[in-house]
């Protein structure tokens, strides 16, 4: 039985059309900066639609557009399938890839149907750049963000390289039989199989990418809820949450914990000075240098103003001691510098320790402020104990 494969490809264009168009409907319900994404993946699935087109118009198009534009086409849709993928988990790619695979299949396209007619080396060649390119997304897909690995993005990574595989099973059926079928006519059933899951998995993989847009979009709205928008340090709400519960915990344990206050001395005179755009940069460098200070178990934030606040769980006297001396001695060293001049920062700081006994949050950060004040009093840029 002869079995005709037109039916697939032009179920493959209207599906990749249709989901492509539904991507840049919805892109404009997204923030700028996943809308951009979007509009990329939109493109790579209409470019995929245009490819399965040109495929399905081999009897009034002429063997050029079946032979040349569609598989460059289509390599082009995956190319930008790519692009999408590595701007939005922000991984760093070259441009090389969205021009290169393209241009690729184009020039060896048209060589072997003008120039020198080879179908079998044509899909061949073909067929190894969309392998390079799935093998490429998945691995892209697959890597980690920090120390977090999504699980919707393992599972669109695991899609790609099942496609990877058919894709594999195809250049290794052309290199044991050294031919390919003529025409649409395909006879083995299992190219109809691959062809029905190739529909399926562009189906499957537009729902994962919009999955895998959406959980950034919720881990982003996440962190601007607890975060301060200039530093990138936690807000106050959050880390009076984060303080509540640490300090019940060293209750339980009877583990020290402090809490210290963290003031930049002078800095009125920055904005006065320099403008309040300065006073930001100030500030977020400031934010920098703290963080490098502190110990990987403790939280800082931004308390207000240029007021900064830490929280140090099961951190004796000495150990604050020390993490204030280093905080200090890290902003006498810091090149904090403003349109090209450095400002030399120093800070006064506050501490508070609860020393294994029971003290509400609040008292604990009243007395810290009441140290840093004594700092103040006594010409600035040192630490005192409440």
């Amino acid at each position: 039985m002869t079995l005709d494969v037109r039916s697939l490809w032009i179920a493959s264009a209207l599906s990749a059309f249709a989901l492509g168009t539904l991507v840049l409907i919805v892109r404009k319900n997204y923030p700028q900066y996943l809308a951009r994404e979007l509009a990329v993946w939109g493109a790579a699935y209409l470019s995929l639609g245009f490819g399965f087109g040109f495929l399905f118009t081999q009897p009034w198009a002429g063997e050029a557009v079946f032979r040349v534009l569609a598989p460059t086409l289509i390599v082009l849709g995956i190319s930008l399938s790519y692009r999408a993928i590595t701007e939005l988990k922000r991984q760093p790619t070259l441009a090389a890839w969205l021009v290169g695979p393209p241009l690729l299949v184009f020039a060896e396209c048209i060589l072997f149907t003008v120039a020198k007619p080879n179908h079998t080396v044509e899909l061949f060649i073909f067929n190894i750049v969309n392998l390079v390119l799935l093998i490429r997304i998945s691995g892209a897909l697959m890597r980690k963000e920090g120390n977090h690995k999504p699980f919707i993005d393992t599972l669109a990574g695991f899609s790609y390289a099942a496609l990877a595989v058919l894709v594999f099973i195809v250049i290794l059926d052309f290199l044991l039989k050294g031919h390919t079928a003529a025409s649409f006519h395909v006879r083995p059933p299992h190219t109809i199989y691959m062809g029905v899951l190739a529909i399926v998995a562009e189906g499957m993989l537009f729902s994962l990418f919009l999955l895998i847009v959406g959980e950034r979009l919720n881990r982003d709205l996440k962190v601007q809820a607890t975060h301060d928008p200039l530093t990138g340090l936690y807000n106050r709400r959050a880390f009076e949450e984060i303080a509540v519960h640490e300090i019940s915990g060293c209750e339980r344990t009877g583990s020290p914990l402090a809490i210290a206050m963290f003031d930049i001395d002078h800095f009125k005179q920055i904005n006065d000075q320099y403008g309040h755009s300065a006073g930001d940069s100030v500030l977020k460098a400031a934010a920098d240098v703290l963080t490098h200070s502190m110990r990987d178990e403790d939280f800082l934030c931004r308390w207000g103003g240029e007021e900064f606040c830490a929280l140090l769980p099961r951190a004796s006297r000495e150990q604050v001691q020390e993490v204030a001396q280093r905080v200090l001695q890290a902003f006498r060293d810091a090149d904090i510098q403003v349109r090209g001049k450095k400002i030399p920062i120093t800070v006064s700081i506050g501490v508070a320790s609860s020393d294994g006994a029971s003290r509400p949050f609040l008292g604990l950060v009243e007395a810290a402020d009441a140290a840093l004040y004594r700092v103040k009093q006594n010409g600035r840029n040192g630490f005192a104990y409440a």
